[in-house]
C-alpha cells in the first residue's frame, strides 16, 4: 500500500461578464476583492423596480404588500396631534402597596403631589377610536369657586385627591359630554393619624367598573384626615362616589390611634366592615352595612359613638326648592348649599345637594374622642357608610369607618384597609 500524500490547492476564478477584479493576493489568507452591479448573474446591471402597496394606515390595522421577494426597510410614523401627560395618584398601588415616589411619613401627604407617567391603553371610544373624554369640575359646598379640566381616558386616566386645605367642602365633579363611558374607578379613604408612635388605621380600597352616562352629574368627595372631614382625635376621612344625589360606593377611613399605645383599626372598602382599634378602651370598628340596605335619614356622631351616611343628598337649597334628596334637579349648572351658581359650570343633568361644613351630609360620622394628652384628642373613628367608635382611653385606638355600595356597580376588589395617605383620592380609567 502507498503512502498518501496531501491533497493540492484549490483555485479561484470569476466570471468577467459580471464582475470586475480589483485585487488579489498570495498571502496566508487568501483574499478576493472585487465590485459588481447586478440583480442577476448576466444582467449587465439592470434597473429592477419592486412596488409596494400600503393600505390602513389610518386604521388599527396596518397593510404592505409587495409585487417582489425580497428584504425592505419600512418606516411608519406613530403620531398624535396634541401632547399628552398621563397624571396618576401618588399613593400606594391597591395591589402591591408600594408608592411610585417618596412621600413625607410624618403627616403621610406626598411631597411631589401628581406626578406624570406613561401608560398603555387598550380599549377605544365607540365614538372615535383615539378619543374619550370626561370633564372635571372642581367646585365648592360652600361658595362659587370652581376650577376645571379636561381628561381623554383614551390616553391617560383622570385622579383626583383631598385637599387638606379644604377637606370638607370641596366637590369633584365629572361627566361624560360625548357619549357613554364604560370606567374603571379606584376610590381610596384616608388613614387616621398617628400619634406619639402609634399607628393610625389604613383607609379602606374599593376598584369597580360603572358606565358613566352622557352628559350626566357623578360627584367624588375625596376628603382628608383635617377636621371636619375626620372626627375629633382624626379619624380618617370617608371616601364617596355618588350619581346625581345618589350614593353608589363609600369606603371608611381608618381610626385615630392612641398616645400611650394602640393602634386604629382599617376602614373597609365596600361591603365591608371597619376593624375595631386595639389597646385598652378601644374603639370598635363600623358594622358592615348590606348591599342596598344603607336607610335614607344620615346620622351625625354622637359622643365616641359613630354616625351614619344618608343614602341620597338632602342638601340645603335645593331641599328648600321641594326637591328630595334622590330625586332629580334637571338640566342646570352647579349650586353650592345656598343657590349661588358655579361659575362656567356646565349644564348636565344633575341632583346632588350641596350641604354646609356643619351636617357635611353626615359624612364626617366618626365618632369623636373625648380622651386627650396635654390637649391633643386621641383615637377618634373613622369615618364611611358608618363610623367607627373612638377609644375611651389614651391607650386605645379608634375604630375604622364602614364601606357600602348600592349593588348598581360591579366590584372587582374591595378590601379592608390599603390607603396609608391621610388624603382620600380616586382615579378613573377605560376598563
Amino acid at each position: 500500500m502507498s503512502q498518501a500524500t496531501g491533497g493540492t490547492g484549490g483555485t479561484s476564478a470569476f466570471n468577467n461578464q459580471v464582475v470586475t477584479l480589483v485585487s488579489q493576493t498570495t498571502s496566508v489568507i487568501p483574499q478576493v476583492e472585487v465590485t459588481y452591479i447586478s440583480s442577476s448573474e448576466g444582467s449587465g446591471g439592470t434597473q429592477v423596480t419592486t412596488r409596494t402597496t400600503i393600505s390602513g394606515s389610518q386604521t388599527p390595522t396596518l397593510t404592505l404588500n409587495s409585487d417582489r421577494v425580497g428584504i425592505q426597510t419600512v418606516r411608519a410614523v406613530v403620531d398624535h396631534p396634541s401632547r399628552c401627560l398621563d397624571y396618576y395618584q401618588t399613593t400606594a398601588d391597591p395591589l402591591t402597596g408600594e408608592y411610585p415616589i417618596d412621600y413625607d411619613v410624618s403627616d403621610g401627604a406626598f411631597d411631589g403631589g401628581i406626578a406624570s407617567n406613561t401608560a398603555t391603553f387598550e380599549t377605544i371610544s365607540a365614538a372615535n377610536r383615539s378619543r374619550s373624554f370626561i370633564n372635571a369640575e372642581f367646585v365648592s359646598e360652600v361658595t362659587d369657586d370652581t376650577a376645571f379640566s379636561v381628561q381623554n381616558l383614551f390616553l391617560n386616566q383622570f385622579a383626583s385627591q383631598g385637599d387638606t386645605d379644604e377637606p370638607s367642602i370641596a366637590a369633584t365633579i365629572v361627566y361624560a359630554p360625548e357619549e357613554d363611558l364604560t370606567v374603571r374607578i379606584t376610590l381610596a379613604a384616608s388613614a387616621g393619624q398617628n400619634f406619639n408612635g402609634n399607628t393610625g388605621g389604613e383607609g379602606g380600597i374599593t376598584i369597580f367598573t360603572y358606565t358613566l352616562k352622557q352628559n350626566t352629574e357623578y360627584v367624588l368627595k375625596t376628603g382628608a384626615t383635617v377636621e371636619p372631614a375626620s372626627s375629633i382625635g382624626r379619624g380618617g376621612a370617608g371616601a364617596y362616589f355618588y350619581e346625581k344625589g345618589r350614593l353608589l360606593v363609600a369606603c371608611g377611613g381608618g381610626g385615630g390611634s392612641g398616645w400611650s399605645g394602640g393602634n386604629g383599626g382599617d376602614g373597609g372598602g365596600a361591603g365591608i366592615a371597619g376593624a375595631s382599634g386595639s389597646g385598652a378602651g378601644a374603639g370598635t370598628g363600623a358594622t358592615r352595612v348590606a348591599d342596598g340596605q344603607l336607610t335614607s335619614a344620615g346620622e351625625l356622631p354622637s359622643g365616641t359613638s359613630g354616625g351614619k351616611i344618608e343614602s341620597c343628598t338632602t342638601g340645603i337649597y335645593w331641599r328648600d326648592q321641594g326637591k328630595s334628596p334622590c330625586e332629580d334637579v334637571g338640566s342646570t349648572t352647579w349650586r353650592d348649599y345656598l343657590g349661588n351658581v358655579g361659575s362656567s359650570t356646565a349644564t348636565i343633568t344633575r341632583g346632588y345637594k350641596s350641604s354646609n361644613e356643619t351636617l357635611y351630609g353626615y359624612r364626617n360620622n366618626g365618632g369623636n374622642s373625648s380622651t386627650s394628652v396635654r390637649g391633643t384628642f386621641v383615637g377618634g373613628g373613622g369615618a364611611g357608610a358608618t363610623g367607627g367608635n373612638a377609644t375611651t382611653s389614651a391607650s386605645g385606638g379608634g375604630g375604622g369607618g364602614s364601606g357600602y355600595t348600592s349593588g348598581d356597580v360591579v366590584i372587582i376588589q374591595a378590601r379592608q384597609g390599603g390607603n396609608t395617605s391621610n388624603r382620600c383620592w380616586a382615579s378613573i380609567e377605560l376598563v
